[in-house]
């Protein structure tokens, strides 16, 4: 069992097969956690803030809000982007149409 601390893995599941994808806990303050049932890895975000599409920081109540539509509807919110070059993680909740932009301090892969 490998822990690798990139994006290359997150980033690679979410161009091969993104529907497999699955947001499985958000931890205040900064954690993320998405599990992908294809290739059985575990993907740990560490977050820094939330930033809205209009670039205004967010802080600690877009994580809060990120942490609410999680608990609400978890399998509404999907990743909808990965950029490893910017550091991001972009979750999309269908049902409070709400676009959640992570600024990312750290990925970890988590190898079964």
């Amino acid at each position: 069992m490998g822990v690798f601390k990139s994006g290359a893995f997150l980033q690679q599941c979410f161009s091969v097969h993104p529907l497999t994808l699955n947001l499985k806990v958000v931890t205040l303050p900064d954690l993320v956690g998405v599990f992908c049932t294809n290739c059985r890895m575990k993907h740990r975000v560490t977050v820094q803030r939330v930033v809205p599409l209009e670039n205004e920081e967010l802080g600690k109540e877009g994580m809060l809000s990120f942490q609410e539509c999680s608990q609400q509807h978890p399998e509404d919110v999907r990743i909808s982007l990965v950029d490893v070059v910017k550091n991001s993680v972009e979750f999309r909740c269908r049902p409070c149409r709400r676009t959640y932009f992570l600024d990312v301090e750290m990925i970890e892969t988590h190898q079964s």
